[in-house]
């Protein structure tokens, strides 16, 4: 039986969460979400991930590092293949981009168009947006329409505050229980 996993007593993520500065980059906040993800969603229990380093998509939206989570299960249409189904991804921003038009252009362009185009099987695909140390968690029903993007809680988390990191542990328990 797996345990619930928790951020308090993680010394990994606490280190890397005392690293992100006003000045940090992207690559900054990657790491804390690195240390998350892999806390959630070990490899032992059919997780795998993927990191791809900082982007810059247009010159009104900045630069940003994405993490993509997915359920691997065998294939059963090839015995020795394996079936990938994305359940999580997440968008990691530098600090010095929590302004609200940031957080709107993430959440209406980026998260929706990566999350329209990667359907799974359940049609439930999760995504959270991480600007420094805060983060909002959405639900995405896997249809194109702007309408299906949801968020999952009132405002915006920030870990730098210990109701912050209670509040993003239970978002992450839902997403788990729920992908």
């Amino acid at each position: 039986m797996a345990t619930t996993p928790s951020l308090q007593n993680n010394l990994g993520f606490r280190r890397v969460l005392q690293m992100v500065k006003p000045h940090s980059l992207e690559d900054t906040v990657e790491q804390v979400w690195q240390a998350i993800v892999i806390s959630w969603f070990p490899s032992r229990e059919g997780y795998i991930w993927s990191f791809k380093g900082p982007a810059l998509v247009q010159n009104d939206i900045p630069n940003f590092s994405l993490i993509q989570v997915m359920k691997v299960s065998p294939n059963r249409e090839e015995p020795e293949g394996w079936s990938e189904h994305l359940i999580l991804l997440i968008e990691c921003k530098r600090p010095s981009s929590d302004v609200p038009l940031s957080w709107d252009n993430t959440i209406s362009t980026e998260c929706h168009h990566v999350l329209s185009q990667n359907n799974n099987d359940s049609g439930q695909l999760f995504g959270i947006v991480a600007i420094g140390t805060k983060s909002r968690f959405y639900r995405f029903g896997g249809q194109a329409s702007s309408d299906q993007l949801a968020q999952l809680h009132q405002g915006t988390f920030d870990m730098s505050e210990p109701t912050g990191i209670a509040q993003a542990e239970s978002m992450m328990d839902y997403i788990k229980a729920n992908a």
